[in-house]
C-alpha cells in the first residue's frame, strides 16, 4: 500500500505580510498529480490543515479543491493540530467517512483506529490529534499525568496494538531533538516535548508540528516538513514530499519526491551593488527573498531599490561591524505602512474580514489622539 504523508499545510498563512494562498493552492495541485501518478491509496495529513482555527472561505476552498481531487483515487485521514479547531475540522466526520475522508473527532479519551486492507492484510491507523495533559487528565483523573510526555505515553499504553499487523500512528506533537524553525509555535522551554520512544510501538509514526524535515528510529518516526517554507530560517531547506510504500510487516520503503513550487524562498547575502548587479541575471526574481547586506554604511533607500528588482522581498537586514550579529535590525517590510494600514492588515489577518467603517472611524480617532499627543 502506498501512503502519502503530509503535515502542517497551514492553508491561509501569511508570511511577512505576504499571503501564501496562491502558492499553497499550486503546491497542493502538484502534490495531487504526484499522488495519482504514484498510485497512492491513503493520504495522511498530520495536523495544522489551516493556519487559523477560524479559516477564511478562500483557505477552505483551496483545501476543499485538494481533497476532492485526492478522493478520486485515495482515502484521506486527517488529525487536528494545534492550529486547527478539532470541532470544526471534525464536523460531519461520520458522514464524510462514507466518501473515504476520515477526520479525527474531538478527543473523547480514546484513540480512534481506522483499518484498511490490501494484499498483505490489515493496516491500522491510530489517530492522535494534538493533545495537552489536561485533555487526557479529564478522562483519566486518577492517572499520574502532569506533562505532555506523561499524557501521551499513558494514552498510547491504553491502545491494544496487534503486533502481528502493520500499525501506523498519526500524531501532532513535538519530539525532543526535532530541528525547529522560526515558524512553529512551541511552548516556552519546550515543555510540550515528548520522547520518540513513545512511538516505537508502531511500525511508522506519521508526525506533524515541526516544519523542517526530521526523522529518527531508522526513519520510521518522521516529520515530512511543512507544505511550504514559512520563515527565513527555512529558506535554505530542501522541501520534499514523503510517500511510504508499505508491503508486508517488515517491508517499508520511505521515498522522498520533489515537486514544483510556484515560488521558492531563499536568502541572499552580499554588498548592495553586488546584489543589484546579480539581480539583473537572476531568472527567479519573483521568489520570496530575504536579503542581508554586508555594507558597512546604511545604503540610501536600500529597501525600495531592492524591492524594485525583487518584488517579493520579505526582510532586509545588515551584517557589518556595527551590527555585531548576523541578524539585526531586521525590517519587516510592512513597517513602511502607516499605523492605520498596519492595524487594518492585522484586523483582517485575525478576523478574516476587513475593518468596517464604524470600527475604522474609531481606530482613526484613537491613532490621532495617541500620535497627536507625542
Amino acid at each position: 500500500m502506498k501512503i502519502l504523508h503530509l503535515a502542517d499545510l497551514h492553508i491561509g498563512k501569511r508570511v511577512n505580510g505576504y499571503s501564501m494562498i496562491e502558492d499553497q493552492a499550486f503546491a497542493l495541485g502538484e502534490i495531487a498529480k504526484l499522488a495519482k501518478k504514484e498510485e497512492v491509496k491513503v493520504t495522511i495529513i498530520a495536523g495544522d490543515v489551516y493556519d487559523l482555527t477560524n479559516p477564511s472561505v478562500e483557505a477552505m476552498t483551496v483545501f476543499d479543491d485538494f481533497i476532492v481531487e485526492i478522493l478520486e483515487f485515495s482515502k484521506v485521514i486527517i488529525v487536528a493540530g494545534n492550529h486547527d479547531s478539532s470541532e470544526r475540522l471534525g464536523f460531519l466526520s461520520s458522514i464524510l467517512q462514507k466518501e473515504g475522508l476520515y477526520i479525527s473527532r474531538s478527543f473523547n479519551g480514546q484513540v480512534e483506529k481506522i483499518t484498511f486492507e490490501d494484499e498483505f492484510g490489515p493496516i491500522n491507523f491510530y489517530l492522535i490529534p494534538y493533545l495537552k495533559p489536561i485533555n487526557v487528565k479529564r478522562f483519566y483523573p486518577d492517572a499520574q499525568i502532569n506533562t505532555f510526555e506523561e499524557a501521551l505515553d499513558f494514552l498510547v499504553q491504553q491502545i491494544d496494538i496487534n503486533d502481528e499487523e502493520r500499525n501506523i500512528a498519526i500524531s501532532h506533537q513535538y519530539i525532543v531533538g526535532a530541528k525547529l524553525s522560526e515558524s512553529e509555535e512551541i511552548y516556552l522551554g519546550g515543555t510540550e516535548a515528548v520522547s520518540f520512544e513513545i512511538y516505537t510501538r508502531f511500525d511508522y509514526a506519521a508526525m506533524g508540528h515541526i516544519h523542517k524535515k526530521w526523522a529518527t528510529f531508522d526513519g520510521r518516526i518522521r516529520y515530512p516538513g511543512s507544505l511550504l517554507k514559512y520563515s527565513k530560517s527555512e529558506s535554505g531547506n530542501h522541501k520534499t514530499i514523503t510517500i511510504l510504500d508499505f508491503k508486508d510487516k517488515e517491508n517499508l520503503d520511505i521515498i522522498e519526491h520533489e515537486i514544483t513550487y510556484l515560488r521558492d524562498m531563499r536568502s541572499i547575502k552580499g554588498e548592495f551593488d553586488s546584489i543589484i548587479d546579480q539581480a539583473s541575471r537572476d531568472e527567479n526574481r519573483d521568489e520570496y527573498i530575504h536579503i542581508t547586506l554586508y555594507d558597512q554604511d546604511e545604503v540610501l533607500n536600500a529597501l525600495s531599490r531592492l524591492k524594485a528588482v525583487y518584488p517579493n522581498l520579505m526582510t532586509l537586514a545588515y551584517e557589518n561591524m556595527r551590527s555585531q550579529t548576523s541578524v539585526v535590525d531586521e525590517i519587516n517590510l510592512e513597517r513602511n505602512k502607516d499605523p492605520l494600514e498596519l492595524f487594518e492588515d492585522f484586523y483582517e489577518y485575525r478576523n478574516n474580514q476587513k475593518l468596517d467603517e464604524n470600527k475604522r472611524k474609531f481606530i482613526v480617532e484613537a491613532i490621532e489622539e495617541i500620535w497627536g499627543n507625542k
